[in-house]
């Protein structure tokens, strides 16, 4: 069975404002070279020039469509069915991030064998039954410039940042990946 909720995307007036991300927990994941920050509240993915790349996928602007102004599905598989409406049709937005028991897929990227860890705080966040967030933040224990792209249960400062049109988090228990010898971490 697979669940869908809704995330509601997040992006600064301007570029380089964002508000602080926390108190947290750093997990270093050298198998991917990704580093991530647990929160009580939120998960975080370190953008590194490297990560950042990945994640767009060949696209410029806003992180592979993360967190692009007009909602695209990455893959034509994450297009969700158009309902019908009272008033005509209406489009149901694609799903930007997916869930599984081992697999994480942002976007573009999709990282197999994730580490418990985050696969566990992220089920957490979505078990919560509120409305997750997606927006880069900042701390100051890191490098100036290093954002980190966070999904909260709180939404972020409404000074800093304007809402897009929302997306889906699918979150699918007992999904497994199709073979036993996946890469590291693969482009979508």
């Amino acid at each position: 069975m697979t669940d869908a909720r809704l995330l509601r995307r997040h992006r600064a007036y301007f570029k380089g404002w964002a508000q602080a991300f926390g108190l947290h927990e750093l997990l270093r994941d050298a198998e991917q070279g990704l580093r991530w920050l647990l929160g009580e509240t939120q998960l975080g993915l370190m953008l590194d020039p490297a990560i950042r790349a990945r994640l767009r996928g060949g696209d410029e602007h806003a992180l592979g469509g993360l967190l692009a102004e007009e909602l695209r599905a990455p893959t034509a598989q994450s297009a969700a069915p158009r309902p019908l409406r009272r008033l005509g049709l209406a489009v149901t937005p694609p799903a930007l991030v997916d869930l599984g028991s081992e697999t994480l897929r942002l976007g573009r990227l999709t990282l197999r064998r994730c580490p418990a860890p985050v696969i566990d705080a992220l089920r957490l966040l979505l078990e919560q039954g509120r409305d997750l967030h997606l927006y880069e933040a900042y701390h100051l224990m890191y490098p100036t410039g290093t954002r980190i792209l966070t999904l909260s249960r709180r939404s972020p400062i409404g000074l800093i940042y304007r809402e897009l049109p929302p997306a889906l988090i699918r979150s699918a228990p007992l999904a497994r990946p199709l073979t036993t010898e996946l890469p590291q971490a693969a482009c979508a």
